[in-house]
This record gives C-alpha cells, sequence and structure tokens, in this order.
C-alpha cells in the first residue's frame, strides 16, 4: 500500500506545472506540451484532497508551510491561465484538431528520428563488414581507406547505434500515447486546468490559515477579481495589504504599469539564477518593474557586476521619459552605489572580464536580441 499522500507531494507536481505555463509556452502549438499539461492535470484531478489535508495538518508548522506553498503555486497557475486565456483565445486550439497536430508530429518529428536511425544503422553496418563480422552485400564495394575507417569507428559506431537506437523507441512510445491522448473526450484543456486549481486553492483557504499571497501587479488584480470567492477567509488581509501598499507607496517609490512584461523577465529570470539571492519569478519581476509587492531582490556575493550589467542593457529599452528616475530608483532597489555602478557595468563586455562573466554576458544579450525581435 503506498503511504499517504501530503502536500509535499503535491507541491513538485505543481511547480512543474508552472514551468509549463510559462509564457513561450501556454501559447504555443505543440502538442508535447499540452499532452504534459494533461498529465499534470490527471494527477491533480486524481488527489484525495481530504486525505491530503489530514495528513498535512499532522506535519505541524511544516505542513503550514507547505499548505502557503501550494496556495500561493495555484494562485499564480490560475490566474495566469486567465490571463492567457484573455489574450490567446486559441489556447484550446479550435482551428486545429488535436488529429492534425498528431499527424504534423508523425512526419516532423517521428519520421525525422526514423531516418537518423537508419543512417546510423548503415554505418554501424559498415564497420561491421571492415571488420569481416558480417558479408559484403552483393551490391556494395569499399575501397581499402573506407575500409579502415569503418573498421576503425566500429565501437563510436555501435554506441552511436543503441543511442539512436533507444532515442527512436522513446519517440516511438510517445507517438503510441499521443494516439491514444487524442481519443479521449475531455473539455478544454487550460479551463479545465484553472478550475481544479481553484478548486486545491478554495481546499487549502479553508483548512490552513490564510497567508500572503505574492503575485505580481497584474496577477494580483486577476487573482482578487476573477479567483478569490467573496467569502473566503483571505478578503480582509489582502485589503488590509492593499491599503497599507496604499500608505507606504511615497516611500517605496513604487511604480505603477509595467516596464519590462512577463516573457522577457521570465527568460531573464532562468540566465539570473546565480546572480539574485532564489527569488520567485513574480518577486524578479516585481522588483525589476518596481511594483514595491515584495522585498527587494538581493544579490548573491561576488555577483553586483553581473547585476549591474543586466540593469544596463534594461535600461536600454526604458521608455525615454522614464530612463534616468528608473535607472536611479532600481539602483537604490538593489542597494548598489552609482559611482560603482557607472565602473562596473560595462566589466563582462571587457577584455579582463571572466569567462562565466563573458558567458553570462551573451545570454543576456541574446534574450534582449530575441525580446527586440518580438516587439
Amino acid at each position: 500500500m503506498p503511504p499517504p499522500m501530503t502536500f509535499r507531494d503535491v507541491v513538485p507536481v505543481l511547480e512543474k506545472l508552472r514551468q509549463e505555463i510559462k509564457f513561450p509556452q501556454i501559447a504555443k502549438s505543440d502538442l508535447l506540451c499540452r499532452k504534459e499539461i494533461a498529465e499534470i492535470y490527471k494527477k491533480l484531478y486524481s488527489i484525495d484532497l481530504e486525505s491530503v489535508v489530514i495528513e498535512t495538518h499532522a506535519l505541524g508548522e511544516v505542513g503550514r508551510i507547505l499548505a502557503d506553498t501550494v496556495r500561493n503555486l495555484c494562485a499564480e497557475i490560475a490566474c495566469r491561465i486567465h490571463t492567457f486565456y484573455d489574450t490567446f483565445r486559441e489556447l484550446d486550439k479550435k482551428d486545429r484538431s488535436k488529429r492534425d497536430d498528431f499527424d504534423e508530429y508523425e512526419i516532423k518529428r517521428l519520421f525525422n528520428e526514423f531516418e537518423l536511425l537508419k543512417i546510423d544503422a548503415q554505418l554501424y553496418q559498415g564497420s561491421l563488414i571492415a571488420r569481416g563480422k558480417m558479408p559484403m552485400p552483393p551490391d556494395c564495394t569499399m575501397n581499402d581507406v573506407n575500409r579502415e575507417l569503418f573498421a576503425y569507428h566500429l565501437d563510436e559506431h555501435r554506441e552511436r547505434w543503441l543511442k539512436r537506437k533507444r532515442k527512436f523507441l522513446e519517440s516511438l512510445q510517445k507517438s503510441i500515447e499521443f494516439d491514444e491522448f487524442l481519443n479521449e473526450e475531455m473539455p478544454p484543456l487550460y479551463s479545465r486546468l484553472r478550475d481544479v486549481c481553484i478548486k486545491l486553492f478554495n481546499k487549502v483557504e479553508r483548512y490552513f490559515p490564510p497567508c500572503e499571497i505574492k503575485l505580481h501587479n497584474k496577477l494580483g488584480q486577476t487573482f482578487e477579481k476573477n479567483m478569490m470567492l467573496r467569502s473566503g477567509s483571505f478578503l480582509t488581509p489582502l485589503q488590509e495589504k492593499n491599503e497599507q501598499t496604499n500608505l507606504d507607496k511615497q516611500d517605496n517609490k513604487c511604480w505603477e504599469g509595467e516596464l519590462f512584461p512577463m516573457i522577457l523577465i521570465s527568460e531573464l529570470y532562468e540566465v539570473c539564477n546565480d546572480v539574485f539571492d532564489n527569488p520567485t519569478e513574480t518577486q524578479f519581476h516585481s522588483s525589476l518593474n518596481l511594483h514595491g509587492k515584495h522585498e527587494p531582490i538581493k544579490i548573491r556575493p561576488k555577483q553586483t557586476i553581473k547585476a549591474c550589467y543586466l540593469v544596463s542593457k534594461l535600461y536600454e529599452i526604458v521608455p525615454a521619459k522614464h530612463k534616468t528616475a528608473w535607472r536611479e530608483d532600481i539602483l537604490n532597489h538593489l542597494g548598489i552605489e552609482w559611482s560603482y555602478y557607472e565602473k562596473k557595468y560595462c566589466h563582462p563586455r571587457g577584455s579582463d572580464a571572466s569567462a562565466s562573466s563573458r558567458a553570462y554576458a551573451d545570454e543576456v544579450d541574446e534574450i534582449f536580441k530575441n525580446h527586440k525581435k518580438r516587439a
């Protein structure tokens, strides 16, 4: 009999889902992406929530922390789906059927894997012939140079063949699973996913004390307006928090609106993992946009130069009327002195920069290059 589930088992599922529905992925018409999301949905839908809540309560303080994590993740996922649903009306692909996507997968991916398998099989066969382990086919010839080359690379060709065969078998299995996935009669995937996250959120809200939902400005508004039950216990703390935020607005220099879109911040977040001290993605987005919704993000030791380079690249795309004010506020937010920033922000592109700094600068530059193409 499997051990009873707690929120400790639910958090990794939600975290994986949060990664899957990031902006670049949720909007693309990729059957593989949709199938993975559907599998995560099934895991969430099959959870016995009553049992999980009881077992999590038995964990004491750890259980309350896990419940907070589940609540925050569910709120963010549900709000993201709602926000993107308003933007991309074709999330459930009414124009293209799943069968069309399956046909495209078979030709573009599976057929390509099959062709690569044939090439590696021919190379492996050539090496076996060159070593005298297989007879030469009657319609084939092999000169002495090729024979020596094929004989020399036998071990390499064998290893490539085995790897390619395993990869092809994995692709073939996915194709079979996709075919089964197509035959399932299910309501629209993303609305169904949002519903199960809201259900999970409400269950946690009912049995655990309220916590502070950490969402950036737009997601927070979506949560208040569409996701939260008006009779829920979370309403009063949220109102108090908003009132306090308004009172402290001048002190914290909170900015309205969004200078940097979520798609850009999501890509930078992946690159900046080693620069800042484990902020959440929403905290990272809020801080760079100076929304004042979270504590300032902290720079890791010896990473200030990389943070300066990031600020300089963001400064380039800030509207002209906000450039000076934003740079001054973000440097204060990060605790970077102007004199240090002025000297060091170009360092990752200098001749004495470390390999790590140059690689970081290359990744950041590539992200901004792609962002400008999208714009």
